[in-house]
């Protein structure tokens, strides 16, 4: 029985169409993944469900009857809840009251609803105290609390966008689980992932959003993701080569690798980093021009070797070299204290004001100084180059940067960072929430900074990614580095399965 059927969906920002006629149905107890490359439409779409955006036409049915929300609160009473990607929760809130807002328990007191929020809570596998403020958790859990919530309210259409980003393989299987319980309660729920295989796992059926329209519809039996992937951006996608190297014998040792030929110059060497009660005897070895990665469960230290090194977090070391000069490391400023840059695409910040437009965030320069006419078009032929390399959806590079989509966002503001990233610098999760082309034009971005010799530590959760980007990878376990995973000249689903295999097993 058809749950939720959209007709003729449209939806425009200025001169920009975004929605152009979206048309689709769920099913009771059917799980829907949409996909579609960054600035598809599909966000847009989802706040068209959740009441947040109102479309210009087209009509929605929920159980046959016209549903139109005006608003978050609206939807929800109608029946259809929303995970969004940047989960926005009032700090203050315990966890407890944070489940149960804009339910029919919201107001109770703080007593009565621990139990059974804790309950909720075990059903994400989610072991954090319901009297605990929001604002006390790391951030990515904001996305598991949103989930209890949508079980404890009595929503038909759940809608999951861009959830399972920040997740840990093993949380994912956690979600999915989730979401299994939700199709056997008779709930719909529309998928939106930018991890195909992942999507392909879960799903019943696919919706591919291109251009502003449903370009595909079809059972996730008959998709591969390799075929998806070339739905998704309208033509065949290769998969990124590897990083070729010379092969290395296979190892399970925790020191780093010997210096590859022809390569040998090292930026960052580390030996036995500490961090109290978190890093415990950790070896690291980065040359000029690489990429490496470290991935690990939450409680690793895998978190806390980065702060260390970004100089966020107390730490000791028995020798720090940069460039063979003895730096310290530590929280406290000065000429020989390593403090390495970091990018961190922390929710909606992006390190950016989104009132800005697109034409001002790109500019190194500040705005309205008097300069050189030459230097001011070159300037501005810069920032449309970056526009159009990073294939940005947009009529204007006047268009104010809080207006394009999150994945758009995110590759302006990762490319405006990495243009003035030199030496070694830190990156945390670079193609997050990014379809499989923005995928490559982040690595991309990788390639033509570590040519010019900068090096780089990316620190992710996702195997996929660190597959993609890197050279080699380390796992963290326990507070060490237990395994360095090499990729040579190995295909990346090579690499991307030895990562996951180990990250599993640590």
């Amino acid at each position: 029985m058809t749950l939720l059927q959209v007709e003729g969906l449209r939806k425009s920002f200025g001169a920009r169409h975004v929605l152009k006629g979206v048309s689709f149905s769920i099913g009771e107890g059917e799980i829907v993944g949409l996909v579609g490359t960054n600035g598809a439409g599909k966000s847009t779409l989802g706040d068209v469900l959740a009441g947040i955006t109102a479309a210009d036409a087209g009509t929605m049915t929920l159980r046959g009857r016209p549903c139109a929300p005006l608003s978050a609160e609206d939807a929800r009473l109608l029946g259809i809840g929303v995970v969004e990607q940047l989960v926005r929760i009032d700090p203050a809130l315990t966890v407890a009251q944070a489940v149960f807002r804009g339910t029919d328990q919201a107001g109770r007191p703080q007593a009565e609803l621990r139990g059974p929020a804790a309950a909720l809570l075990a059903e994400v596998t989610l072991d954090v105290d319901p009297d605990t403020p929001v604002g006390e958790l790391p951030h990515f859990v904001h996305g598991l609390v949103e989930i209890a919530r949508v079980l404890a309210e009595d929503t038909q259409v759940v809608v999951l966008d861009e959830v399972s980003a920040a997740l840990l393989p093993l949380e994912v299987t956690s979600l999915h689980a989730v979401v299994g319980r939700l199709r056997r309660q008779g709930r719909g729920v529309l998928y939106i992932s930018h991890r195909l295989p992942e999507l392909l796992a879960v799903v019943d059926r696919v919706l591919v959003l291109r251009d502003g329209r449903i370009a595909l519809d079809t059972p996730a039996t008959e998709l591969d993701p390799v075929r998806l992937a070339a739905e998704t951006v309208g033509e065949p996608v290769a998969l990124p080569p590897a990083r070729v190297a010379p092969p290395v014998p296979a190892q399970a040792a925790a020191r780093p690798p010997a210096p590859r030929a022809g390569d040998d110059e090292v930026a960052l060497q580390v030996r036995n980093l500490r961090v109290p009660g978190a890093v415990d005897g950790v070896d690291l070895q980065l040359r000029r021009g690489e990429v490496i990665g470290l991935t690990g469960h939450r409680s690793s230290g895998v978190r806390e070797i980065a702060g260390a090194l970004s100089g966020e977090l107390p730490a000791v070391t028995d020798e720090l070299l940069l460039h063979g000069e003895p730096r310290r490391l530590g929280t406290a400023a000065g000429e020989d204290a390593l403090q390495l840059p970091v990018y961190r695409a922390d929710d909606d910040a992006y390190g950016v004001d989104p009132g800005e437009t697109i034409a001002r965030t790109l500019t190194q320069e500040a705005w309205g100084t008097l300069s050189d006419l030459h230097k001011e078009i070159a300037t501005l032929r810069g920032v449309i180059r970056t526009v159009h390399q990073m294939d940005v959806k947009t009529l204007s590079i006047r268009t104010v940067f809080g207006a394009l989509s999150g994945g758009d966002q995110h590759k302006l503001a990762l490319a405006r960072w990495m243009s003035s990233a030199r030496d070694v610098v830190v990156l945390h999760e670079p193609t997050r929430g990014l379809d499989v082309r923005a995928r490559q034009q982040v690595r991309q971005l990788l390639d033509d900074a570590t040519e010019h010799g900068t090096s780089v530590v990316v620190v992710s959760v996702d195997p996929d990614e660190l597959a993609e980007c890197c050279d080699r990878v380390g796992i963290v376990s326990g507070g060490r580095v237990t395994r360095w995973i090499e990729a040579g000249d190995l295909a990346v689903d090579t690499v991307r399965d030895r990562i996951l295999e180990a990250a599993t097993a640590a």
